[in-house]
């Protein structure tokens, strides 16, 4: 059966309200990094939706991402939704997907998040002093109460969201610190992202970046106070996930996936990518002006890129656990094919396995 394609969107491209340190968009091979401001423009967006959602199936799925996509304006997603209400078939579902800093988030935005039915995702890198670590504004300022405000504004207004910490060289020493802090802010939906930004000429790993030993250690804790008695009291995305597995049902992470393929990057004026930390020359498929992204999904660049995943790996075919990791993301791989986090993922699968195990069971009683 073939896989739902969703679209990952940059309305700005990379354009950001922040100066994260740890950023991999701020990097010398963004395409277009020596351009000016970025915005999609009415025409890409209206043969953005209009020709996806006619190929889309039953559930159309977009996600909103940047840097900071909020810098489109609202008037530019009322014409999103204005779009997706004229251009989507009969019974089609939508999807709203948006990541956010959580800066920009005021009453009229949440108000039509809330209308529209956007789920939020925001970036929280846990208590302020890690929050504050990596993360500051364009004008130099410490973002964590920010942040924070925008998060009870979204409460507020009942609007749906989880939190998305990435996982440093600081937070990867702090699971329990980070899973204690979000259960007392009542912030229950959580998802973790290791950070894994590479030299690609030296392999050496950038000092923000978390070590293989200290991610185990840090994977294996969190499962623990996230387990509580086989009774957890929160939504990790990663533990989720890999539940899922064990019960027989398709991940919804793609690096979980035999290949890689269920969503492609559009950037502000069309261009597509097989993926967000893929966003260079090379691996550009097309424009969606000229040729439809349904089209360019089967056309030699993506095909190429999806079955690198397998092609890439060594090592991968003959593990135990890679019925759950799958030959891990490309963006984590090192220069002899081996994945970059897969020992901390071996100890960790080895770890919990008797656990998940034991979830599955009672889920399935």
């Amino acid at each position: 059966m073939a896989r739902q394609l969703s679209l990952l969107i940059k309305p700005v491209s990379a354009d950001c309200n922040m100066r994260c340190k740890y950023c991999f968009y701020i990097r010398p091979g963004d395409p277009y990094r020596s351009e000016g401001r970025h915005l999609m423009d009415d025409r890409t967006l209206r043969t953005m939706i209009s020709s996806y959602m006619k190929s889309a199936g039953k559930c159309a799925s977009f996600g909103w991402q940047g840097g900071e996509p909020l810098l489109a304006g609202i008037d530019f997603f009322k014409r999103v939704a204005e779009y997706q209400q004229s251009y989507g078939l009969s019974a089609q579902l939508v999807s709203n997907n948006l990541q956010t800093n959580g800066l920009l988030l005021n009453d009229e935005w949440a108000k039509f998040f809330k209308r529209y039915n956007f789920f939020i995702g925001v970036s929280l890198d846990g208590p302020e002093e890690y929050h504050n670590a990596y993360r500051h504004a364009l004008n130099g300022l410490d973002s964590f109460r920010q942040t924070m405000k925008g998060i009870q504004t979204l409460r507020n207004h009942q609007v749906e969201f989880s939190i998305l910490t990435v996982v440093n060289d600081i937070t990867v020493k702090k699971p329990a610190e980070l899973f204690q802090f979000f259960i007392r802010n009542g912030l229950y939906h959580l998802q973790f992202i290791p950070c894994v930004e590479m030299n690609r000429e030296t392999q050496e790993m950038k000092g923000y970046s978390l070590s293989v030993p200290d991610y185990k250690d840090f994977l294996c804790t969190l499962f623990d106070v996230w387990y509580n008695k086989g009774k957890p009291i929160a939504s990790i995305r990663l533990f989720e996930n890999i539940l899922a597995v064990y019960m027989g049902i398709d991940p919804e992470i793609c690096a979980f996936h035999n290949e890689c393929g269920s969503y492609v990057v559009v950037e502000y004026n069309g261009d597509v990518y097989p993926c967000d930390f893929f966003v260079e020359e090379d691996w550009m498929a097309g424009n969606l002006l000229e040729t439809p992204v349904h089209e360019m999904m089967n056309g030699p660049k993506l095909q190429a890129f999806n079955r690198r995943k397998i092609q890439q790996s060594s090592g991968c075919s003959n593990c135990e656990w890679n019925f759950i990791c799958h030959f891990g993301c490309q963006h984590d791989r090192l220069v002899n094919g081996m994945n970059y986090l897969c020992e901390a993922y071996r100890e960790f699968f080895s770890y919990t396995q008797k656990r998940f195990h034991l979830l599955k069971q009672a889920l399935s009683t």
